[in-house]
């Protein structure tokens, strides 16, 4: 038999100023408990950008301790300039940069992220739901549930309608099209073409996988093997590349060891050996064993 337990605690939530539920669920029972702010603290710091004279900004941070043992921490920003004048208000996440002497601000403020100027003044004309400066006047954005890439004046550099942007290298992002992996860079160029089923990080390289068959490229995004092969997979500290019956073998950054094509590749007593097609074993790099 089910049952049914409701703690409305009515009192304390209307003495609350602000609550959630957390609810409990059993196999035969439902309760549902009310969890309530019992203190907030209150803080206010004064604060200084790197490498900026011209502006300087006050922290508030609120700090709710709730019921069930938890808290929650929530900061805003104003930012000021050198005469005490007020610039910015309200901000929940502040980003401040300067670029070729002009000063920039990447703010949140109601939920959105926006671009402003030394003074104060609005640059961009969309509301981003995400925002990061990636490299000097390369902001990495998402609008519309899309990333891409935009500097400092709002001009789009790389077209915001790519599903994932991933940074993995110091220029070098990972982006998901039409789901479809490949690689760019932040001034729009292609290093892989967006047609991989799959991109994977392998030791310092990257595994291609394209209709079934995989391929190998740098740390760079630069092809080293075609996506033609039956398989790519580590093999101790190096990486084994079949195709057909043959093996070709590579260290943790993608250099192929040798030339040489090998029927069979093992390790033997921590020794990288291979078969040769007059099924010769020989360590590879080295002499015939």
């Amino acid at each position: 038999m089910k049952k049914i337990c409701f703690v409305l605690g009515l009192i304390l939530l209307l003495n609350s100023s602000s609550s959630v539920y957390a609810r409990c669920h059993g196999h035969y029972h439902y309760c549902s408990t009310p969890v309530y702010v019992v203190r907030s603290d209150y803080f206010e710091n004064e604060g200084s950008f790197a490498n900026c004279n011209e502006h300087y900004f006050f922290t508030k941070t609120t700090i709710n301790h709730y019921s069930n043992g938890t808290r929650r921490t929530f900061n805003n920003y104003t930012v000021l300039d050198k005469n005490e004048t007020i610039i910015l208000t309200d901000c929940t996440d502040l980003k401040h940069m300067v670029y070729n002497k002009k000063h920039y601000f990447l703010v949140r403020k109601g939920g959105v992220y926006q671009i402003y100027d030394a003074k104060g003044n609005l640059k961009t004309i969309r509301n981003y739901s995400k925002m990061a400066d990636v490299e000097p006047n390369r902001i990495l954005v998402k609008y519309d549930k899309k990333y891409g890439i935009i500097d400092l004046e709002e001009n789009i550099i790389v077209p915001m309608k790519y599903k994932s942007f991933e940074k993995i290298n110091k220029n070098l992002y990972l982006t998901k099209l039409n789901g479809y992996w490949g690689m760019t860079d932040s001034s729009n160029k292609t290093i892989l073409p967006n047609e991989y089923d799959k991109i994977k990080r392998l030791y310092d390289t990257y595994k291609l996988k394209k209709e079934g068959l995989f391929g190998l490229a740098d740390i760079n995004g630069k092809i080293i093997v075609s996506a033609d092969s039956d398989s790519i997979k580590k093999l101790g500290e190096y990486i084994l590349v079949k195709k057909g019956k043959a093996y070709r073998v590579f260290d943790a950054t993608g250099k192929e060891l040798n030339n040489t094509i090998y029927k069979k590749v093992r390790f033997e007593r921590n020794v990288l050996e291979g078969k040769l097609i007059d099924n010769t074993w020989v360590k590879i790099g080295g002499e015939t064993l």
